[in-house]
């Protein structure tokens, strides 16, 4: 197994469990740089593509989105064809979907991307398409819906909504919710979604096809804020808070859970109470105080 990685939003500390792994070669590159791609790309049946900026940094810089997602897409998929990958494993997202026309989301529902991120990654997704159908690449492309767990972001403009309420909480802050709260999403935890990567990949009939990678249940962000509020025994009537709403936030994802099911026999092991107690604890686990945490946590990350 190889792993390319710029590092810019990873941390070598997360692959520490499989350092010294004989079957592990980890090359520091970038996907927008060709010849990374091919380096690292040898001998490898079957390409993972998870690379990614985040969909905040879209808003201030689509540009930079554009690149690292399209042209570093399209290097993957050029590599892969000339290298003889036997499958393309496409990560795509939900916010290719925009805000739900009906639900649950299936895979047929239109894509209305409503950021600049959403819109690059409708981008690669007809691109990994197209390879299928024009050159005869093997793919298949999952549509993570909204994933969380240990190791994700709190920091900058790559924070993210749960890591960065935790932060908040273990500092005594108040929990910022963007909107009215209302705005619904489908949370998976990211040991359910790593597993289930892995077994896309070794499933034949999910050739050809995209698959949403979800629970099939909706959570308003409030609840969120509230479960976090609960580990932390802090109030939520007086420590949640509203702001205006973040540019392009989705009103609603619920997404259908169907055809993961029938190709996997998927059932998430990990509730989202469970998930949000086993982030805080990993978060309570760092070797850092709660405010050295708070210091790299930036409120309105995408201005």
């Amino acid at each position: 197994m190889t792993v390319l990685d710029d590092f810019s939003n990873g941390k070598m500390a997360h692959l520490e469990v499989l350092r010294g792994h004989p079957a592990l070669t980890i090359v520091r590159g970038d996907i927008t740089r060709r010849e990374d791609v091919d380096s690292a790309i040898q001998g490898c049946s079957t390409l993972i593509h998870l690379a990614v900026l985040c969909l905040r940094e879209s808003i201030k810089s689509p540009h930079r989105i554009t690149n690292m997602i399209v042209d570093g897409t399209l290097n993957c998929l050029e590599s892969a064809l000339e290298s003889g990958t036997e499958l393309f494993v496409n990560c795509s997202s939900s916010e290719a979907y925009g805000s739900a026309v009906y639900v649950p989301m299936d895979e047929k529902h239109p894509l209305n991307p409503e950021t600049p991120y959403a819109a690059a990654k409708v981008a690669q997704d007809m691109f990994v398409r197209s390879y299928g159908a024009t050159y005869q690449l093997p793919w298949v492309t999952i549509r993570p819906f909204n994933m969380y767990g240990p190791n994700s972001h709190w920091q900058g403009f790559r924070g993210e909504l749960i890591p960065k309420m935790i932060v908040r909480a273990m500092n005594l802050q108040p929990l910022i919710i963007f909107g009215d709260g209302e705005q619904r999403r489908d949370f998976l935890y990211v040991e359910d979604a790593a597993r289930a990567v892995v077994e896309i990949a070794a499933t034949q009939k999910a050739r050809g096809q995209c698959v949403n990678f979800c629970t099939g249940n909706e959570t308003p962000v409030r609840h969120i804020a509230e479960l976090v509020c609960r580990e932390f025994n802090l109030d939520a009537e007086r420590y949640i808070q509203y702001q205006d709403a973040r540019p392009g936030d989705v009103r609603r994802h619920y997404g259908d859970v169907s055809l993961f099911k029938s190709l996997l026999g998927f059932e998430p092991s990990v509730t989202l109470e469970q998930g949000i107690k086993k982030t805080v604890e990993w978060f309570k686990s760092l070797p850092y105080a709660p405010e050295e945490l708070l210091l790299q946590e930036v409120l309105r990350n995408w201005e």
